[in-house]
């Protein structure tokens, strides 16, 4: 019995071995696409703050060049009164008339010079006048030109700040699936323990009774990885992993006993929660009444859009959010849970408490998503999903 014990032992430590292996392989992955997402995230910072840059100087030059615009205009318009007046002054019978003017020479040569100067004089202002009407078709197809690039700019950024967004998602999915792996990398290194200190204990045995008990003892431990590897990625937080000793569970019973009358734990991952939600305070996310998506949330719609991303399908309207909940005080809430203002089916609001007194919320119209204070403004009630 006590080589039986030990040969089913070693089958047991070498699964465990196995799905070790298995566990820090895709950590390792994992890994290496947070780091790269990370590595996106930068490249896309930078070029959304080269593109505020560019937008800024475009729009600097396009008010210069309204200026230009209109001081030319003012110009123009002096210009072509002064034009008017030479024109009135042209009159026969103006005292001040041009014509006068020449007329009152002395002699034939003189009255030929001030022909000549009255003609350069207005020649000059017709030319003025005609170069500041060029130069100010010129301005305004430039002012178009501006305006045309500063729409593609501000297009461009819009779209830089959508792929940050994206990415920040793609991010946090990463982190959660990571901390899902290092967990059940975890469990699977002390079940492997767990069946090494088995093994030794069926080799010390002193009677088959004995190194059965350990062989048993590995047993638990070998299933403990199988169910750790196959619930880990799903929900780091799944509580159906099996106990590696007979102790373990025992303890178990006894503090599930204790807590009966309590709400049970929240059946979602909180901290990946609440580390989606953390980043989307830094996105500008605006407030849109009916928005689900990251080009706006309204308050139900943002706790609807987070919880999604971990499996937990919400109610659309936070009334309706408030009723898949089981309902507890404010004062017991625990990061993860919601928060919900008003009662029964007047359920008007909902945000995401995230610990300290502090919660996530999409406030209302003009503002952003962002975290907001229980003593500033107290919910009714706390539910648990």
């Amino acid at each position: 019995m006590k080589k039986l014990g030990l040969k089913k032992v070693a089958v047991m430590a070498a699964a465990a071995f196995t799905v070790l292996g298995v566990a820090t392989s895709a950590s390792a992955d994992t890994q290496s696409d947070l780091d790269a997402v990370k590595a996106k995230i930068a490249e896309t910072e930078k070029k959304v703050s080269e593109g505020q840059v560019a937008l800024s100087k475009l729009e600097s030059q396009e008010a210069k060049t309204s200026q230009e615009i209109a001081t030319l205009k003012k110009n123009i318009a002096a210009r072509s009164e002064q034009l008017a007046d030479q024109a009135r002054a042209a009159q026969l019978n103006d005292a001040g008339s041009m014509l006068e003017f020449v007329a009152n020479s002395d002699s034939v040569t003189e009255a030929v010079s001030r022909t000549v100067t009255v003609a350069t004089v207005v020649r000059a202002n017709n030319q003025t006048l005609a170069d500041q009407k060029a130069d100010k078709e010129k301005l305004a197809q430039k002012q178009t030109d501006l305006q045309a690039a500063a729409e593609k700019q501000k297009k461009q950024n819009k779209e830089l700040a959508q792929a940050r967004a994206d990415l920040a998602v793609q991010k946090t999915d990463l982190e959660a699936k990571k901390a899902s792996e290092d967990e059940a990398k975890a469990k699977a290194e002390a079940a492997k323990k767990a069946a090494e200190e088995a093994a030794k204990q069926v080799a010390a045995a002193k009677s088959t009774d004995d190194a059965e008990k350990a062989a048993n003892q590995a047993e638990a431990a070998a299933a403990s990885v199988s169910s750790s590897s196959n619930n880990g990625n799903n929900n780091s937080n799944n509580q159906a992993a099996s106990q590696t000793t007979s102790q373990a569970s025992s303890q178990a019973s006894s503090q599930a006993s204790s807590t009966s009358a309590a709400p049970a734990a929240s059946s979602v991952n909180s901290s990946s929660v609440l580390a989606m939600a953390d980043s989307l305070t830094k996105m500008h996310i605006p407030y849109v009444w009916g928005g689900t998506s990251l080009s706006g949330f309204d308050c139900s719609g943002l706790t609807q859009y987070v919880y999604g991303h971990f499996g937990k399908s919400l109610a659309r309207t936070a009334a309706a959010q408030a009723a898949q909940t089981t309902r507890i005080p404010v004062s017991q809430a625990q990061p993860g849970d919601l928060l919900f203002w008003g009662e029964g089916g007047g359920v008007y609001h909902v945000a995401i408490y995230v610990g300290g007194g502090s919660y996530i919320h999409a406030p209302t119209e003009g503002q952003f998503v962002k975290y907001g204070s229980i003593s500033g403004w107290a919910p009714s009630f706390a539910g648990r999903l």
